[in-house]
């Protein structure tokens, strides 16, 4: 067992290996009334097309969550959650883009919530009448999300910034691609990606850390699984221009909703991840942020109801996102791109949105159900643990903001506009 102490918060996650490839982390909060349990699949919504030895695959895309559905119910039909709802204690799961999580939260019954977390995706048989089975709800789940606002403005983002990547295409799949899902597909993909050497388990709550990893251990001692070979997941070679410059369509939103986005390589950039998301985000929360004078003037204008700005890394892109609420969107989005266009570093600005992030930090670390999401999310990114985003924030210099926006080029940019529908003659 070895400890990671994250530097200038006070905070220790101790980390283990079962001999089968199983990494396990556990984060031990004293503080905490009750502990989570969350087992990690490296594998989620995008990874349709994949290479094992000489063979390619491609299954339908939503075949992640297909599979996580039918992992959710027993062999006689039941759910699986049940299990942990006759202790007292609560599970989910659900698919991502790159990782499937299977999860619990408990306060008591610790080895037995564990015992059931690490059983759940164990050695599966298919069925084809049970595989069937899930068709219908997960069809119903499609047409829900059809209705809301912030999965279109999701995807239709994606569209518009990039012409090959899988974050195009829903997570769920379309009603086709859910029709088409075969048992063949669900057994291939779990078979392709569900073992313990693509998997990591993180325990995080009022946990003793060595009794935790010897219920892990002892659990996986005995399971047996085949020789692990790593799938190779498709690349994606995705040109510099954006897909559409400008989309709108009509949606059930009361306000218009517009989104402008900037799509820059990421090799751009002299500075690397995760300093350079630090950065970005504080350039862009100096600009947008609920204290910059440009945000200030749209809402003492009644031009926008609400304006947020964050940037995110996409494979091998940069996205700047600006998102707003506003009734006037042909008067503000010409707005919004002249000032992404001219990014301003307000070195005083900077100095305090960085004070401000390193309390929201350490704060941030009293809530173990957020900040285990957090923590969950950095590891299947980079494979580890970042014990010094603390220091990273201190370390963020004047040179390296400068660099970055010397660095960024607003060329490529996208606008989607979700309207609200018009009014029939008869309704007005």
């Amino acid at each position: 067992m070895q400890k990671i102490n994250l530097q200038g918060l006070d905070e220790v996650i101790y980390t283990d290996e079962c001999e089968n490839g199983l990494k396990i982390y556990v984060w031990v909060k004293p503080t905490a009334k009750h502990f989570n349990g969350t087992y990690v699949v490296k594998a989620g919504s995008e990874d349709v097309k994949f290479t094992i030895g000489n063979k390619n695959t491609e299954v339908p895309f939503g075949t992640a969550h297909y599979l996580e559905h039918y992992l959710c119910s027993k062999p006689d039909g039941s759910p699986y959650l049940k299990n942990f709802n006759d202790l007292g204690s609560v599970s989910n799961a659900a698919t991502y883009p790159t990782y499937t999580i299977f999860e619990c939260f408990g306060s008591n019954h610790l080895e037995e919530n564990l015992n059931y977390l690490l059983d759940w995706t164990y050695q599966k048989a298919f069925d084809e009448e049970r595989v069937e089975k899930e068709r219908g709800p997960i069809l119903e789940e499609f047409r829900m999300y059809l209705d809301q606002h912030a999965r279109a403005s999701y995807y239709e983002t994606q569209r518009s910034l990039f012409s090959t990547y899988p974050s195009r295409e829903y997570g769920i799949g379309t009603e086709e691609d859910i029709l088409n899902i075969s048992m063949k597909d669900v057994e291939s993909y779990y078979n392709a990606f569900y073992h313990p050497k693509n998997s990591f388990v993180f325990i995080s709550g009022n946990v003793d850390a060595v009794e935790v990893i010897h219920l892990i251990k002892e659990n996986q001692k005995d399971k047996v699984y085949s020789k692990w070979i790593e799938p190779k997941k498709a690349k994606y070679k995705e040109p510099k221009k954006v897909a559409r410059p400008y989309f709108e369509k009509e949606f059930a939103v009361e306000v218009p909703r517009a989104y402008v986005n900037v799509k820059i390589p990421l090799k751009n950039f002299s500075i690397k991840e995760p300093l350079l998301l630090h950065i970005l985000n504080l350039i862009l929360n100096v600009n947008f942020g609920l204290t910059s004078l440009f945000r200030e003037k749209l809402i003492d204008s009644k031009l926008v109801l609400s304006l947020g700005a964050w940037a995110r890394i996409i494979r091998d892109y940069v996205v700047l996102e600006v998102s707003i609420r506003t009734k006037y969107p042909e008067e503000v989005i010409p707005m919004i791109q002249e000032k992404l266009m001219s990014l301003e570093y307000l070195e005083e600005d900077i100095k305090r949105k960085i004070k401000v992030l390193i309390s929201n930090m350490v704060l941030g670390f009293e809530d173990i159900d957020e900040m285990k999401d957090v923590l969950i999310s950095m590891i299947e990114h980079y494979g580890k643990v970042i014990d010094h985003n603390k220091d990273l924030l201190e370390s963020i210099s004047k040179e390296d903001c400068l660099t970055v926006l010397n660095e960024l080029s607003t060329k490529e940019m996208s606008v989607v506009v979700l309207k609200p529908f018009e009014k029939k003659k008869d309704e007005l």
